[in-house]
């Protein structure tokens, strides 16, 4: 995974200044993220990984107040719930790189199914259409609707 997606995918959530001064940690989840193997890894422990490791830099950067300033100079605070949306973004460049097969899709499907990841829903919107039936395909578009915020889903699911 390359360290250039990873920080786009934080940027937005940290902040320029956040992620710049974190390289290491940046490359550290790329290379997590890259080293994935489905038989070793699963997607759940994988996410718990990558929740931790955000918590612990932010933390420790912050000196536990959690403040920092994004790239519209606003100070906002991050919250414990954030630190799981962020490992579930960053699970899905980790999911679009996985082989589309049934090994795949049976993986994503599962812990869509266990841990409520948009991510996953995503994949399956995205990636796995060929092999859902119909109407297993628009379920998953009305729970990406119902259960999660738009500005999540806005920029690539079929309005």
């Amino acid at each position: 995974m390359a360290a250039d997606q990873t920080a786009s995918v934080l940027r937005p959530w940290l902040g320029s200044d956040f992620v710049t001064a974190n390289a290491p940690l940046i490359r550290r989840i790329s290379l997590r993220l890259s080293q994935f193997l489905p038989q070793r890894d699963g997607l759940g422990m994988t996410a718990q990984d990558l929740d931790s490791l955000l918590f612990m830099a932010v933390r420790d950067a912050t000196g536990g107040r959690m403040l920092l300033r994004m790239d519209n100079d606003q100070f906002i605070r991050v919250k414990l719930a954030d630190f799981a949306v962020m490992a579930d973004e960053l699970l899905y460049l980790l999911m679009e790189k996985l082989r589309v097969d049934a090994q795949s899709f049976l993986l994503i499907k599962d812990y869509s199914l266990h841990a409520g990841s948009l991510a996953a829903l995503k994949a399956l919107y995205l990636h796995y259409e060929a092999y859902q039936s119909q109407e297993e395909f628009k379920t998953i578009v009305r729970v990406i609707k119902t259960c999660h915020p738009p500005f999540r889903w806005r920029g690539w699911i079929q309005v």
